[in-house]
């Protein structure tokens, strides 16, 4: 977990093609660059299409064969998952065909035909190879490719390369072709399930005029909409941008629509994962704390087992960020962890763009940025991973070095250490603790919507981004971040119960009881039967003596005659003094008193 690792693959991509790929061992990265980075590159100008070695380091030019290289413009490269083959986009003179190549043998022919080898007719385009190396789908308008091909328009077709037999995938169970262009080509590892995005209304029943994903199972022919919520209901909003699981059972997409998912309020476009077996559907754009983004995601893949999820958001999710660019996020959806992996350099001048590729393991990614903010500006391709552990509900002890770290923390109880540098911290989900070793007042605490700045004015611990950290640990105290969680219900429960900001050994002691699982109720009946509350209450305080006092403490004022009768009603039914204490603390009316006082978190003496 401690630190993402990251390096530069390539630079100088083409800006017509922002995407790269990585092979699913995580060997291979292929992409494509108008830049002539080997010497038997003649027409570097056009764009090629090159493949990086990791483990090596050696670069390769592709796009050539045995009789040279291709005189055309190349772009999007896909790759089997041991990386031997790899298919791409070339175009010459107007006609977009797929070709690939091997690497082993060196190899290279065109794969846009029919099963008779005759070239399809029109443009070709979207390569996706399967991970086995046995399949390749791609988008084409040739009429040629199967026999009864009569809707002319674009198709998804998938070619077995071990055969030459070419199938149709985008067509019903009963063979009757959509209506309608098909887009976004993906397959499933295996290459037996095909992925589209199709306005096609004679897929499924009922469809409508919005853009949907579907699912083709090529063994049995079944073709079923992914983009329907659990209950079959289908997106009320365009959705596209598909990429499938190994065995294709997990589908994840983009949509705009609203009703995939209980909750979904933020009005953009969000990533989602649907259960081919079960139907469930989970949003996959949202904080490690399951807060909603609110800007656009897409552009996701998933990795072979459907666990982790690399998407592409302008949410700020994460802290550091904040500029409302277009960063790469992974997702692990077991656990809900989620981390920005394109958080190197200056984030106020990178962007981050294009489809991002992942390893079978999903703890690698390649993505491509850009500098400047013209999308014509020369493009690198960044490779990071992730530490095996990403994503564990385990607590952890993290500690940066002297330079500057991204220490991420999992979903269990963190405690995160940056050390001198400056540091970016993220206790990812669950209750954390980021540790500073010197004195509050050599701190200045900044708290923003995308995450605290905590700056060392002695320079010594540097400045530090700091997210989904609920705590921070100075030499003389601590200050609590989480003023909507235990910190916070435990300072209003100390103003309505006695009128008072809380001591700060009193603040400590209390929150550390309900971090170990008191209910907040629990701690109101301890307030109640306390020396202070019996001071305040009585012994034995009847229901009118307990009411007057909590509206006075809460609303500083007599209560009214149906607020006294409402209250009085619940406490003759059964509630108890603490419930009603609880409620008061964090009625609306309370929790607007103290806001201001603790916008900026609450300072107290650490406890246990």
């Amino acid at each position: 977990m401690l630190p993402n690792t990251s390096s530069t693959v390539q630079t100088g991509v083409t800006a017509a093609d922002i995407g790269a790929r990585i092979s699913a061992n995580g060997r291979y990265v292929a992409f494509s660059s108008n830049q002539q980075l080997t010497p038997n590159d003649p027409f570097a100008t056009d764009g090629d299409i090159y493949i990086k070695d990791l483990q090596n380091g050696t670069l390769t030019l592709a796009s050539i064969g045995p009789t040279g290289a291709l005189a055309s413009v190349k772009t999007g490269a896909t790759l089997s998952g041991d990386g031997s083959l790899v298919a791409f986009q070339s175009t010459l003179d107007g006609h977009a065909s797929i070709q690939l190549k091997n690497l082993l043998t060196g190899a290279l022919g065109s794969v846009s035909t029919n099963s008779a080898g005759v070239e399809a007719n029109g443009q070709s385009y979207n390569a996706v190879l399967s991970t086995n190396g046995q399949y390749v789908g791609f988008i084409s308008k040739g009429t040629n490719l199967v026999a009864g091909d009569i809707n002319n328009t674009d198709d998804l077709f998938v070619k077995n390369l071990a055969t030459g037999v070419v199938v149709n995938a985008s067509t019903t169970a009963t063979g009757e072709q959509a209506n309608a262009p098909t887009a976004d080509s993906a397959l499933s590892g295996d290459g037996r399930v095909a992925v589209f995005t199709t306005y096609a209304t004679n897929l499924a029943a009922g469809d409508d005029n919005y853009a949907d994903i579907y699912s083709k199972n090529l063994d049995t022919g079944t073709i079923t909409r992914v983009s329907a919520n659990s209950a079959g209901e289908a997106a009320n909003g365009n959705s596209d941008n598909a990429s499938a699981s190994a065995d294709g059972r997990y589908i994840v997409f983009s949509s705009q629509a609203s009703n995939l998912v209980e909750g979904d309020n933020n009005g953009h476009r969000d990533v989602f994962r649907k259960d081919m077996h079960s139907g469930a559907v989970l949003r996959v754009s949202i904080s490690a704390d399951a807060v909603e983004g609110m800007g656009d995601s897409s552009n996701a893949t998933i990795s072979a087992d459907g666990r982790f999820v690399v998407f592409e958001s302008s949410s700020d999710f994460t802290p550091g960020d904040g500029d409302g660019k277009a960063d790469i996020f992974i997702k692990d959806v077991n656990t809900g962890a989620l981390t920005r992996l394109s958080s190197g350099g200056d984030a106020n001048h990178f962007n981050y763009a294009g489809t991002a590729a992942l390893t079978a393991d999903g703890l690698a990614a390649v993505f491509a940025s850009y500098q400047g903010g013209n999308v014509n500006d020369p493009r690198t391709i960044n490779l990071v991973k992730v530490g095996a552990d990403f994503g564990t509900q385990v607590g952890a002890t993290l500690n940066g070095t002297a330079g500057n770290d991204q220490v991420l923390g999992g979903q269990g109880f963190d405690r995160l250490t940056g050390g001198a540098g400056n540091d970016v911290l993220d206790g990812g989900g669950g209750r954390d603790l980021a540790i500073y070793a010197g004195t509050r007042a050599n701190f200045t605490v900044n708290i923003g919507a995308s995450g605290t700045a905590v700056i060392d004015k002695t320079g010594a611990e540097g400045t530090d981004a700091v997210g989904n950290v609920e705590r921070l640990q100075f030499a003389d105290g601590n200050i609590a971040l989480d003023i909507n969680s235990h910190a916070g219900q435990v300072y209003r429960l100390y103003q309505a119960a006695f009128d008072r900001a809380p001591d700060l050994p009193g603040q400590g002691f209390w929150i550390w009881y309900m971090d170990n699982g008191m209910a907040l109720t629990t701690v109101a009946n301890n307030f109640l039967t306390s020396i202070e509350g019996q001071a305040l209450y009585g012994s034995a305080p009847n229901n009118t003596e307990l009411l007057t006092r909590f509206y006075a403490n809460v609303l500083h004022r007599a209560p009214d005659a149906p607020g006294m009768e409402f209250w009085t009603g619940l406490m003759e039914n059964g509630m108890s003094a603490g419930q009603v204490l609880a409620g008061f603390s964090e009625s609306p009316e309370n929790v607007a008193n103290v806001a201001a006082t603790i916008q900026h978190g609450i300072w107290y003496t650490p406890f246990g």
